[in-house]
């Protein structure tokens, strides 16, 4: 049985939220449960975005 992923595309909108609550010194987990994503799936995004 294949399982489909269901990938959110991230807006720029969601990118600015994501680089301000890590500034605001929130934890990848709780930035993961703000914006309804997977902790890792918000630790890949910031990491790209931020390098």
């Amino acid at each position: 049985m294949n399982k489909k992923r269901s990938y959110k595309h991230w807006t720029r909108l969601e990118e600015v939220k994501l680089v301000n609550l890590r500034k605001a010194g929130l934890k990848y987990r709780e930035i993961a449960d703000e914006m309804n994503r997977t902790p890792l799936s918000v630790e890949k995004r910031y990491r790209k975005i931020t390098e």
